[in-house]
């Protein structure tokens, strides 16, 4: 059966002010854990500001207002410590002012010119207007000057759509709010809220009709999405609350459609380490955390895990409620599709995203072609995604390959971490839960190795090697895998994990995925023993191509699907080297969303959701939505 949540109320200042003073902190406790839970979106929200208010900050994280700033909003919000959360916001403020000044203080990100930080600016801000009424005057206009001390004029420094965000989203409102203000640029309110206007209108054009360069990221897209909460929430310009209201539609939308039960499972391009791919409802990083307010998950989470420097920033009451049709698609994992996606022309890239829903598990993987091999998307993406829905934590399977660093600056000679980004020769192929993989690296590349983990933390109850192929019961679902070329086993775990490694330059290899219900009955051993016979009998891995100049795999699924794939260089056009059951896959004429229930063409405006007979329409040219009771068509002031 689906999970199916009731939808978010709205939570209002007044309601969040009635809850309890802070003892211990908030939620079940489980072996020294604290658990946070809510039937509602209202109450997952409530459950997760307070959980922040119960969090101290350290000593030298007091006056860094990125990690301390939602402490402080949060213990205001619940009228708790309030002297000591003003007297610290104060000096945090004060801080940021002195090394801003004084020059003591190096640059967020090194290609920014100078050493302020958008993350702290932008929490300020937000924290600013969450407890507006409880900050003193004189707090408000440090808060006003540190704004000040930005440049507005036109965008410098570092490009990522996060910073872009938070930098022009907190100064638009900061020129809203104080008309005196006056920027390093020497631009007064009314300059800065054109300057910045024009480009988050921009942006949010961008967003909506051709998605933006931190996709599926699970840490940075709850930068984005609190920052556009946040212009939604509180700017007074009508049309750019309408705007930024129905872009966050549009991002949380993107999110749903990889959301199955408290996990987010989609590519990404941007998954630093592995523990920002290894996220479960045990350690959720921010971007499902803040998803899972609204969206919900079937167990509780840990709240240790929750990322909440960022995804406070959306369980903050407000205004904003995600519409109920999108809530719907996220929690209806009721019967297995496909969602597919596309982010065109990243980098010179276009990229074709591919999840594979059922109710146990979820599949995902990502097809791209840059045009040479020290593109940057390479750096921190992750293409490839299995997890299992588990009251284990570490439910997580993602086929890995030793990759530099920096990709566009290989004479560094400096390799990534473990789990983190990928190897620019791979290539992927799947068919609903079943996914192939081909490389092709060529002798001169010092990063080739493939190695594959699996946890030992639980989730896999029993792993079994047979053929070739590695057999796992994984509760209520169960995958094999199988690697062309042979591999050997690391003698040391590694996060939890063993690792499978091969060495070979050319390779291919096979993830299949089926539910436990076709093989059931008879306990662990019987049910992974009936799945090693049936894939045995029943599959085919054709690997005759793979040592060719570029290398072919051919694979026959258990469900009889005919999945070939041809390795393409980055210098080659792509001519339909993807097949499934003899037919080539058309990547370059896939639209912006595509599943069951929505679609959007790339670069149109339209945008429609259809769930249980119910339609609802966007229109991201003319900025409107189809329902009547559209909150952002109906102006109101911002909470105070």
């Amino acid at each position: 059966m689906a999970l199916l949540l009731p939808a978010r109320a709205a939570v209002s200042g007044t309601e969040i002010e009635k809850r309890p003073a802070l003892g211990s902190p908030p939620g079940m406790r489980s072996g020294g854990r604290v658990l946070l839970d809510g039937h509602t979106s209202a109450e997952r929200a409530r459950t997760l500001v307070r959980y922040v208010a119960s969090c101290r900050p350290n000593r030298e994280q007091e006056t860094y207002p990125k990690a301390s700033a939602p402490i402080y909003a949060a213990r205001l919000l619940l009228n708790v410590e309030t002297k000591d959360a003003l007297a610290k916001l104060d000096a945090a403020v004060t801080r940021q002012i002195a090394k801003a000044r004084d020059g003591s203080s190096e640059p967020a990100n090194p290609l920014n010119p100078s050493a302020l930080d958008p993350f702290d600016k932008v929490a300020l801000i937000n924290t600013y207007f969450l407890c507006k009424s409880k900050i003193p005057p004189a707090t408000a206009r440090k808060i006003r000057d540190y704004t000040a001390l930005y440049e507005h004029k036109v965008w410098r420094g570092y490009g990522a759509m996060n910073y872009r965000l938070m930098m022009d989203g907190s100064g638009f409102l900061a020129a809203e709010e104080w008309p005196e203000l006056v920027d390093t640029d020497g631009l007064d309110a009314a300059g800065i809220r054109k300057a910045t206007q024009e480009r988050l209108f921009r942006y949010f054009d961008g967003i909506c009709r051709r998605n933006f360069d931190e996709y599926g990221a699970p840490i940075y897209l709850a930068v984005n999405l609190s920052a556009m909460r946040m212009l939604a929430e509180f700017a007074r310009e009508p049309e750019m609350r309408k705007r930024a209201t129905l872009t966050l539609d549009a991002m949380l939308l993107d999110v749903a459609c990889t959301w199955n039960q408290g996990y987010n499972i989609g590519s990404a391009s941007r998954a630093k380490y592995w523990y920002s791919t290894d996220t479960s409802p045990d350690s959720m990083a921010s971007t499902a955390a803040a998803a899972w307010v609204f969206f919900g998950a079937f167990r509780p989470i840990s709240a240790s895990g929750t990322g909440w420097q960022h995804s406070f920033w959306m369980a903050a009451p407000g205004h904003y409620k995600v519409p109920d049709l999108i809530v719907q698609i996220a929690q209806d994992r009721s019967r297995p599709f496909v969602h597919e996606a596309s982010v065109p022309a990243l980098g010179s890239a276009e990229i074709r995203r591919t999840t594979f829903h059922s109710f146990t598990c979820s599949l995902a993987s990502q097809w791209d072609h840059p045009p040479d091999f020290t593109s940057g998307i390479y750096k921190e993406s992750r293409r490839n995604l299995l997890k299992w829905v588990s009251d284990k934590p570490s439910s997580t399977f993602a086929v890995c390959m030793e990759n530099p660093y920096r990709p566009y600056k290989l004479q560094e000679g400096r390799a990534n971490d473990l789990g983190y980004g990928e190897n620019p020769f791979s290539q992927y192929l799947q068919h609903e839960g079943t996914l192939i993989g081909l490389y092709s690296v060529p002798e001169h590349y010092p990063y080739y190795k493939l190695y594959a983990p699996f946890t030992t933390r639980g989730a896999i109850l029993k792993r079994i090697e047979r053929s070739g192929w590695v057999f796992c019961h994984n509760g209520a679902m169960l995958m094999a895998f199988h690697c062309v070329k042979p591999h050997t086993w690391s003698k040391q775990r590694w996060s939890n994990n063993d690792l499978l490694w091969c060495d070979a330059r050319k390779n291919g290899w096979v993830l299949e995925t089926a539910e436990l219900k076709h093989f059931a009955g008879g306990g662990v051993d019987a049910e992974l023993n009936r799945f090693a016979q049936a894939m045995l009998a029943s599959t085919t891995v054709d690997a005759t191509g793979i040592d060719q100049s570029q290398p072919r795999l051919a694979y026959t699924s258990l469900s009889g699907h005919q999945l070939d794939l041809t390795w393409l260089p980055h210098s080659a056009a792509y001519t339909n080297q993807a097949r499934i059951n003899g037919q080539p896959v058309d990547y370059l004429g896939w639209p912006l969303l595509r599943n069951t229930w929505v679609y959007q063409q790339t670069n149109s405006p339209n945008l429609k959701i259809e769930y249980g007979g119910q339609v609802l329409q966007y229109d991201f040219g003319n900025w409107t939505r189809s329902d009547d009771n559209h909150p952002a068509s109906h102006p109101h002031e911002p909470q105070q």
